[in-house]
C-alpha cells in the first residue's frame, strides 16, 4: 500500500502548480481566451448574416408576388374590351373607320 500511496504523493507533486508555473502559463492562458472569442465572435456574426439573408430573402419573395399581381391587373385593364367600356363611360365613342397611315418622305 505504501508504494501506491508514495505514487500518488509524488504525482500530486507534480501536478501542483507554484506561482513560478502560474506565471509561465499566464500567456498561453490569455492566447487561448482570446481565439475563443474570436470564435464566438465570428460565430455570433455568421448567425446575424444568416438571418439577414433569410429577412431579405422574405422581402423579395413579398416584391415579387406584389409584381406579379401588379402585372395581372394591369394586363387585364388593357383589354380593348376594358378600355372601350371605359372610354365610353367617359364619352368617347371608337372610330367606324381605321386610321390612315402618314408617311413623310424626306
Amino acid at each position: 500500500m505504501s508504494k501506491i500511496k508514495n505514487a500518488i504523493a509524488s504525482a500530486k507533486e507534480r501536478l501542483t502548480l507554484g506561482d513560478e508555473g502560474l506565471i509561465r502559463m499566464l500567456p498561453f492562458a490569455a492566447w487561448l481566451s482570446f481565439l475563443a472569442l474570436i470564435s464566438i465572435y465570428t460565430s455570433h456574426r455568421a448567425d446575424q448574416k444568416v438571418h439577414r439573408i433569410d429577412e431579405l430573402s422574405k422581402h423579395r419573395q413579398t416584391l415579387e408576388a406584389e409584381h406579379t399581381e401588379t402585372r395581372e391587373k394591369l394586363t387585364k385593364l388593357s383589354l380593348e374590351s376594358r378600355v372601350m367600356r371605359k372610354a365610353q363611360a367617359l364619352g368617347l365613342k371608337s372610330p367606324e373607320e381605321r386610321p390612315e397611315k402618314i408617311i413623310v418622305v424626306e
